[in-house]
Protein backbone atom coordinates (compact mmCIF):
# COMPACT_ATOMS: atom_id res chain seq x y z
CA UNK A 1 0.00 0.00 0.00
CA UNK A 2 2.66 2.25 0.79
CA UNK A 3 4.16 1.84 -2.64
CA UNK A 4 1.03 2.56 -4.13
CA UNK A 5 0.08 5.52 -2.15
CA UNK A 6 3.87 6.65 -3.24
CA UNK A 7 3.00 6.15 -6.79
CA UNK A 8 0.11 8.62 -6.50
CA UNK A 9 1.85 11.42 -4.70
CA UNK A 10 4.62 11.36 -7.46
CA UNK A 11 2.17 11.35 -10.29
CA UNK A 12 0.44 14.34 -8.65
CA UNK A 13 3.70 15.99 -8.20
CA UNK A 14 4.33 15.47 -12.11
CA UNK A 15 0.84 16.46 -13.57
CA UNK A 16 1.26 19.83 -11.00
CA UNK A 17 4.54 20.77 -12.77
CA UNK A 18 4.18 19.62 -16.39
CA UNK A 19 6.11 22.40 -17.96
CA UNK A 20 9.40 20.58 -16.46
CA UNK A 21 8.19 17.17 -17.31
CA UNK A 22 9.17 14.88 -20.18
CA UNK A 23 7.63 11.20 -20.68
CA UNK A 24 9.66 8.98 -22.52
CA UNK A 25 7.23 6.59 -23.70
CA UNK A 26 8.34 2.69 -24.00
CA UNK A 27 5.36 0.15 -23.73
CA UNK A 28 3.25 3.82 -23.37
CA UNK A 29 0.82 3.42 -20.88
CA UNK A 30 1.81 0.26 -19.22
CA UNK A 31 5.75 0.92 -19.25
CA UNK A 32 6.89 4.50 -19.17
CA UNK A 33 9.15 6.97 -17.34
CA UNK A 34 8.65 10.32 -16.42
CA UNK A 35 11.83 13.01 -15.99
CA UNK A 36 11.17 15.95 -14.08
CA UNK A 37 14.00 18.33 -15.30
CA UNK A 38 15.66 20.91 -12.82
CA UNK A 39 19.20 22.58 -12.60
CA UNK A 40 19.91 20.65 -9.48
CA UNK A 41 23.53 19.59 -8.66
CA UNK A 42 25.09 21.60 -12.13
CA UNK A 43 27.26 24.40 -10.29
CA UNK A 44 28.69 21.71 -7.77
CA UNK A 45 29.63 19.70 -10.89
CA UNK A 46 31.16 22.31 -12.79
CA UNK A 47 33.02 23.61 -9.35
CA UNK A 48 34.30 19.64 -8.58
CA UNK A 49 35.58 19.36 -12.16
CA UNK A 50 37.22 22.50 -12.26
CA UNK A 51 38.75 23.00 -8.77
CA UNK A 52 40.07 19.46 -8.74
CA UNK A 53 40.38 18.55 -12.13
CA UNK A 54 43.41 15.99 -11.19
CA UNK A 55 41.91 14.09 -8.52
CA UNK A 56 38.66 13.64 -11.17
CA UNK A 57 40.49 12.77 -14.36
CA UNK A 58 42.06 10.04 -11.85
CA UNK A 59 38.18 8.97 -11.33
CA UNK A 60 37.81 8.81 -14.95
CA UNK A 61 40.05 6.32 -15.91
CA UNK A 62 39.32 4.35 -13.04
CA UNK A 63 36.14 4.17 -13.93
CA UNK A 64 36.76 2.97 -17.74
CA UNK A 65 39.18 0.11 -16.01
CA UNK A 66 36.20 -0.64 -13.23
CA UNK A 67 33.36 -0.51 -16.06
CA UNK A 68 35.26 -2.79 -18.22
CA UNK A 69 36.11 -5.50 -15.09
CA UNK A 70 32.49 -5.01 -14.34
CA UNK A 71 31.33 -5.96 -17.42
CA UNK A 72 33.39 -9.44 -17.64
CA UNK A 73 32.45 -10.08 -13.95
CA UNK A 74 28.94 -9.43 -14.31
CA UNK A 75 28.51 -11.49 -17.43
CA UNK A 76 30.39 -14.39 -16.01
CA UNK A 77 28.18 -14.18 -13.14
CA UNK A 78 24.96 -13.68 -15.19
CA UNK A 79 26.19 -17.05 -17.76
CA UNK A 80 27.06 -18.78 -14.66
CA UNK A 81 24.17 -17.87 -12.40
CA UNK A 82 21.49 -18.84 -15.74
CA UNK A 83 23.24 -22.36 -16.04
CA UNK A 84 23.16 -23.05 -12.60
CA UNK A 85 19.49 -21.98 -11.91
CA UNK A 86 18.72 -24.28 -15.03
CA UNK A 87 20.48 -27.43 -14.30
CA UNK A 88 21.46 -27.14 -10.75
CA UNK A 89 18.92 -26.25 -8.86
CA UNK A 90 20.10 -22.68 -8.15
CA UNK A 91 18.36 -19.74 -7.23
CA UNK A 92 18.13 -17.45 -10.08
CA UNK A 93 20.87 -15.00 -10.60
CA UNK A 94 19.12 -12.00 -11.13
CA UNK A 95 15.99 -10.70 -9.10
CA UNK A 96 14.14 -7.57 -9.01
CA UNK A 97 14.70 -4.90 -6.31
CA UNK A 98 11.45 -4.38 -5.21
CA UNK A 99 10.29 -3.44 -1.50
CA UNK A 100 8.05 -6.05 0.27
CA UNK A 101 8.59 -9.04 -1.91
CA UNK A 102 11.31 -11.83 -0.76
CA UNK A 103 13.27 -12.37 -3.72
CA UNK A 104 16.81 -13.80 -2.39
CA UNK A 105 16.56 -16.57 -0.23
CA UNK A 106 18.40 -15.51 3.00
CA UNK A 107 18.10 -11.56 2.81
CA UNK A 108 15.97 -10.14 4.66
CA UNK A 109 12.83 -8.73 3.49
CA UNK A 110 13.39 -5.00 1.89
CA UNK A 111 11.19 -3.07 3.90
CA UNK A 112 9.63 0.44 1.79
CA UNK A 113 11.35 3.38 3.40
CA UNK A 114 14.96 1.42 3.19
CA UNK A 115 14.08 0.99 -0.08
CA UNK A 116 13.25 4.49 -1.47
CA UNK A 117 16.27 5.62 0.60
CA UNK A 118 18.54 2.98 -0.99
CA UNK A 119 17.55 3.98 -4.05
CA UNK A 120 17.75 7.91 -3.96
CA UNK A 121 21.26 7.08 -2.32
CA UNK A 122 22.45 5.11 -5.65
CA UNK A 123 21.07 7.10 -8.53
CA UNK A 124 21.62 10.48 -7.02
CA UNK A 125 25.55 9.13 -7.26
CA UNK A 126 25.14 7.33 -10.27
CA UNK A 127 24.24 10.13 -12.04
CA UNK A 128 25.72 12.84 -10.13
CA UNK A 129 29.27 10.87 -11.49
CA UNK A 130 28.06 10.83 -15.09
CA UNK A 131 27.41 14.96 -15.07
CA UNK A 132 30.61 15.51 -13.34
CA UNK A 133 33.35 13.45 -16.21
CA UNK A 134 31.24 15.39 -18.22
CA UNK A 135 31.78 19.02 -17.18
CA UNK A 136 35.42 17.60 -16.92
CA UNK A 137 35.67 17.30 -20.41
CA UNK A 138 33.52 20.58 -21.24
CA UNK A 139 30.54 18.69 -22.56
CA UNK A 140 27.54 20.58 -21.89
CA UNK A 141 24.76 18.75 -18.82
CA UNK A 142 21.28 20.56 -20.12
CA UNK A 143 19.43 19.27 -16.87
CA UNK A 144 19.61 17.13 -14.01
CA UNK A 145 16.46 16.09 -11.81
CA UNK A 146 14.40 13.44 -10.57
CA UNK A 147 12.80 10.36 -13.25
CA UNK A 148 10.08 7.82 -12.01
CA UNK A 149 10.10 4.37 -14.17
CA UNK A 150 6.53 3.49 -14.28
CA UNK A 151 4.90 0.58 -14.50
CA UNK A 152 0.91 2.25 -15.50
CA UNK A 153 1.50 4.13 -12.24
CA UNK A 154 5.45 5.89 -11.47
CA UNK A 155 6.53 3.40 -8.38
CA UNK A 156 10.53 3.66 -9.22
CA UNK A 157 12.73 6.85 -8.47
CA UNK A 158 15.49 7.52 -10.22
CA UNK A 159 17.90 10.39 -10.83
CA UNK A 160 19.44 11.86 -14.44
CA UNK A 161 21.61 14.16 -15.65
CA UNK A 162 21.13 15.06 -19.24
CA UNK A 163 24.35 15.82 -21.17
CA UNK A 164 24.58 16.96 -24.75
CA UNK A 165 24.25 14.16 -26.71
CA UNK A 166 26.24 15.36 -29.67
CA UNK A 167 29.46 16.92 -27.79
CA UNK A 168 29.18 13.78 -26.31
CA UNK A 169 29.25 12.07 -29.57
CA UNK A 170 32.04 14.29 -30.79
CA UNK A 171 34.41 13.97 -27.90
CA UNK A 172 37.50 10.98 -27.81
CA UNK A 173 36.21 7.23 -26.98
CA UNK A 174 38.62 7.41 -23.88
CA UNK A 175 36.13 10.64 -23.04
CA UNK A 176 33.16 9.09 -23.55
CA UNK A 177 33.74 6.15 -22.03
CA UNK A 178 35.16 8.33 -18.86
CA UNK A 179 31.49 8.84 -18.52
CA UNK A 180 29.49 6.55 -19.49
CA UNK A 181 31.46 4.03 -17.05
CA UNK A 182 31.45 7.02 -14.07
CA UNK A 183 28.13 6.06 -12.70
CA UNK A 184 28.59 2.55 -12.17
CA UNK A 185 32.25 3.03 -10.84
CA UNK A 186 30.81 5.37 -8.22
CA UNK A 187 28.11 2.94 -6.97
CA UNK A 188 30.80 0.41 -6.43
CA UNK A 189 32.63 2.77 -4.40
CA UNK A 190 29.97 3.74 -2.25
CA UNK A 191 29.03 -0.23 -2.37
CA UNK A 192 32.08 -0.56 -0.38
CA UNK A 193 32.19 2.36 1.63
CA UNK A 194 28.59 1.04 3.37
CA UNK A 195 30.08 -2.50 3.16
CA UNK A 196 32.85 -1.40 5.40
CA UNK A 197 30.85 0.38 7.74
CA UNK A 198 28.15 -2.40 8.16
CA UNK A 199 30.87 -4.95 9.03
CA UNK A 200 33.32 -2.87 11.35
CA UNK A 201 30.38 -0.34 12.79
CA UNK A 202 27.24 -1.06 13.12
CA UNK A 203 27.66 -5.11 13.37
CA UNK A 204 29.52 -5.66 16.21
CA UNK A 205 27.18 -2.66 17.47
CA UNK A 206 23.84 -5.11 16.54
CA UNK A 207 25.34 -8.16 17.63
CA UNK A 208 26.15 -6.65 21.38
CA UNK A 209 22.68 -5.67 22.05
CA UNK A 210 21.35 -9.22 19.96
CA UNK A 211 19.62 -11.84 21.70
CA UNK A 212 19.80 -15.46 19.43
CA UNK A 213 17.94 -18.48 20.22
CA UNK A 214 17.92 -22.10 19.07
CA UNK A 215 20.46 -23.34 16.56
CA UNK A 216 18.39 -24.67 12.87
CA UNK A 217 20.74 -26.41 10.09
CA UNK A 218 20.08 -24.38 6.71
CA UNK A 219 22.33 -26.82 4.25
CA UNK A 220 23.98 -29.93 4.16
CA UNK A 221 27.35 -30.05 2.12
CA UNK A 222 26.83 -33.10 -0.42
CA UNK A 223 29.19 -36.11 0.41
CA UNK A 224 30.23 -34.92 3.91
CA UNK A 225 29.97 -36.28 7.30
CA UNK A 226 26.62 -34.34 7.92
CA UNK A 227 24.80 -35.43 4.44
CA UNK A 228 26.49 -39.28 4.89
CA UNK A 229 24.70 -39.57 8.53
CA UNK A 230 21.33 -39.05 6.97
CA UNK A 231 21.09 -35.12 8.36
CA UNK A 232 18.11 -32.95 6.76
CA UNK A 233 17.84 -29.20 6.43
CA UNK A 234 15.78 -26.90 8.53
CA UNK A 235 16.01 -29.65 11.46
CA UNK A 236 16.15 -27.64 15.07
CA UNK A 237 19.97 -28.82 16.81
CA UNK A 238 19.17 -29.86 20.63
CA UNK A 239 22.33 -31.10 21.69
CA UNK A 240 25.56 -32.34 20.85
CA UNK A 241 27.33 -34.97 22.75
CA UNK A 242 24.39 -34.32 25.32
CA UNK A 243 25.32 -31.51 25.89
CA UNK A 244 22.09 -28.80 24.94
CA UNK A 245 23.21 -26.39 22.12
CA UNK A 246 20.92 -22.99 23.40
CA UNK A 247 22.28 -20.78 20.86
CA UNK A 248 24.23 -19.91 17.70
CA UNK A 249 27.07 -19.27 19.93
CA UNK A 250 26.87 -22.50 22.19
CA UNK A 251 27.60 -24.36 19.11
CA UNK A 252 30.42 -22.68 17.32
CA UNK A 253 32.01 -22.76 20.81
CA UNK A 254 31.65 -26.54 20.45
CA UNK A 255 32.27 -26.94 16.83
CA UNK A 256 35.93 -25.01 17.29
CA UNK A 257 36.96 -27.59 19.49
CA UNK A 258 35.89 -30.67 16.81
CA UNK A 259 39.02 -32.89 15.48
CA UNK A 260 38.91 -35.18 12.30
CA UNK A 261 37.92 -38.37 13.55
CA UNK A 262 36.22 -37.41 16.50
CA UNK A 263 32.85 -39.40 16.60
CA UNK A 264 28.97 -37.34 17.62
CA UNK A 265 26.28 -37.70 18.76
CA UNK A 266 23.83 -35.05 17.07
CA UNK A 267 20.32 -34.53 18.25
CA UNK A 268 17.67 -32.77 16.49
CA UNK A 269 13.71 -32.27 16.71
CA UNK A 270 13.34 -34.98 14.08
CA UNK A 271 15.84 -37.94 15.38
CA UNK A 272 19.64 -38.73 17.06
CA UNK A 273 22.85 -39.09 14.46
CA UNK A 274 25.86 -40.44 15.02
CA UNK A 275 28.64 -38.81 12.35
CA UNK A 276 31.83 -38.77 12.47
CA UNK A 277 33.63 -35.21 12.36
CA UNK A 278 35.91 -35.44 8.43
CA UNK A 279 38.41 -33.13 8.07
CA UNK A 280 39.28 -29.72 6.53
CA UNK A 281 42.48 -27.90 6.44
CA UNK A 282 43.34 -29.47 9.15
CA UNK A 283 40.33 -28.92 11.63
CA UNK A 284 37.14 -31.13 12.61
CA UNK A 285 34.27 -31.02 9.57
CA UNK A 286 30.80 -31.64 9.81
CA UNK A 287 29.94 -29.68 6.31
CA UNK A 288 26.97 -27.91 7.76
CA UNK A 289 25.72 -24.31 7.26
CA UNK A 290 23.45 -23.20 10.56
CA UNK A 291 21.64 -20.05 11.80
CA UNK A 292 19.68 -18.78 14.34
CA UNK A 293 15.71 -20.08 15.10
CA UNK A 294 15.47 -16.81 15.88
CA UNK A 295 17.24 -12.92 16.22
CA UNK A 296 15.73 -10.35 18.64
CA UNK A 297 16.97 -6.85 19.94
CA UNK A 298 17.17 -7.01 23.75
CA UNK A 299 14.87 -5.26 24.96
CA UNK A 300 17.10 -3.45 27.34
CA UNK A 301 18.00 -1.59 24.81
CA UNK A 302 15.00 0.31 24.08
CA UNK A 303 14.84 3.00 21.27
CA UNK A 304 18.79 2.80 20.84
CA UNK A 305 18.31 -0.46 20.20
CA UNK A 306 15.87 -0.65 17.14
CA UNK A 307 17.04 2.55 15.96
CA UNK A 308 20.76 0.85 15.54
CA UNK A 309 19.19 -2.19 13.99
CA UNK A 310 17.07 -0.53 11.54
CA UNK A 311 20.42 1.62 9.93
CA UNK A 312 22.18 -1.23 10.17
CA UNK A 313 19.88 -2.58 7.44
CA UNK A 314 19.95 0.08 5.99
CA UNK A 315 23.29 0.38 5.46
CA UNK A 316 23.57 -3.41 4.10
CA UNK A 317 20.84 -2.41 1.71
CA UNK A 318 22.70 0.72 -0.03
CA UNK A 319 25.74 -2.02 -0.18
CA UNK A 320 23.42 -4.27 -1.95
CA UNK A 321 21.84 -1.77 -4.25
CA UNK A 322 24.54 -0.10 -5.32
CA UNK A 323 26.48 -3.23 -5.79
CA UNK A 324 23.78 -5.43 -7.84
CA UNK A 325 22.82 -2.09 -9.87
CA UNK A 326 25.84 -1.10 -10.54
CA UNK A 327 26.85 -4.25 -11.71
CA UNK A 328 23.77 -5.15 -13.88
CA UNK A 329 24.54 -1.11 -15.56
CA UNK A 330 27.34 -2.60 -16.82
CA UNK A 331 26.28 -5.67 -18.91
CA UNK A 332 27.10 -4.78 -22.60
CA UNK A 333 23.53 -4.77 -23.55
CA UNK A 334 21.34 -1.95 -25.17
CA UNK A 335 20.77 0.80 -23.85
CA UNK A 336 23.12 0.13 -20.51
CA UNK A 337 25.87 2.06 -19.30
CA UNK A 338 27.80 -1.36 -20.53
CA UNK A 339 25.61 -1.41 -23.58
CA UNK A 340 27.18 1.84 -24.58
CA UNK A 341 30.53 0.95 -23.79
CA UNK A 342 30.73 -2.18 -25.38
CA UNK A 343 29.58 -0.47 -28.69
CA UNK A 344 32.37 1.66 -28.70
CA UNK A 345 34.67 -0.59 -28.15
CA UNK A 346 33.67 -2.92 -30.99
CA UNK A 347 34.00 0.11 -32.93
CA UNK A 348 37.58 0.90 -31.70
CA UNK A 349 38.57 -2.80 -32.49
CA UNK A 350 36.60 -3.61 -36.05
CA UNK A 351 36.72 -0.20 -36.94
CA UNK A 352 33.40 -0.37 -38.90
CA UNK A 353 29.95 0.36 -37.64
CA UNK A 354 28.25 -2.02 -39.11
CA UNK A 355 29.98 -4.71 -37.51
CA UNK A 356 30.08 -3.17 -34.24
CA UNK A 357 26.23 -2.62 -34.53
CA UNK A 358 25.92 -6.33 -35.50
CA UNK A 359 28.44 -7.82 -32.27
CA UNK A 360 26.48 -5.42 -29.86
CA UNK A 361 22.92 -6.37 -30.95
CA UNK A 362 23.76 -10.08 -30.58
CA UNK A 363 25.29 -9.61 -27.39
CA UNK A 364 22.17 -7.29 -26.55
CA UNK A 365 19.71 -9.84 -27.44
CA UNK A 366 22.08 -12.95 -25.69
CA UNK A 367 22.18 -10.75 -22.25
CA UNK A 368 18.36 -10.39 -22.75
CA UNK A 369 17.60 -13.66 -23.19
CA UNK A 370 19.16 -14.73 -20.03
CA UNK A 371 18.18 -11.91 -17.80
CA UNK A 372 14.27 -13.11 -18.91
CA UNK A 373 14.87 -16.64 -17.84
CA UNK A 374 16.23 -15.65 -14.53
CA UNK A 375 13.26 -13.35 -13.99
CA UNK A 376 10.83 -15.81 -15.15
CA UNK A 377 10.13 -16.77 -11.44
CA UNK A 378 9.35 -13.33 -10.59
CA UNK A 379 6.33 -12.59 -12.73
CA UNK A 380 4.25 -14.56 -11.02
CA UNK A 381 5.26 -12.97 -7.86
CA UNK A 382 4.76 -10.32 -9.33
CA UNK A 383 1.33 -10.14 -10.57
CA UNK A 384 0.14 -11.46 -7.16
CA UNK A 385 1.35 -8.40 -5.60
CA UNK A 386 0.12 -5.85 -8.39
CA UNK A 387 -3.32 -8.24 -7.43
CA UNK A 388 -3.18 -8.10 -3.83
CA UNK A 389 -2.56 -4.33 -4.32
CA UNK A 390 -5.72 -3.79 -6.55
CA UNK A 391 -8.24 -6.08 -4.22
CA UNK A 392 -7.06 -4.30 -1.28
CA UNK A 393 -8.14 -1.30 -2.69
CA UNK A 394 -11.46 -2.17 -3.51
Amino acid sequence: MLLFGFGLVLLGIMLFNKKSVKIEKILFPFVYMILYRTKIGLLLMDKIAKKHSKLVSAFAYFSIAAGFAGMATILILLVNGTYNFLFAGAPPPVAPLFPGVRTVPGLPELSFFHWIIAIFILAGVHEFSHGLIARLHDIKVKSSGFAVFSFLLPVIPAAFVEPDEKELASKKSREQLGVLGAGSASNLITAGVFFMLFILVMAPIVSSITISEGVVIRGINEGSPASNAGIGTDEKILSINNVDVRNIEDFIEFLSGIKPGDTLQLETDKRVYNLEAGENNGKGYLGLSFSPERQYIDNKSGFFGKFISWTALLFFWIFAANLGVGLFNLLPMGPLDGGKMFYLLCLKVFKKENIAKKIWISASLFCLMLIVISLAPFFGKLASFVFGIFTGLF
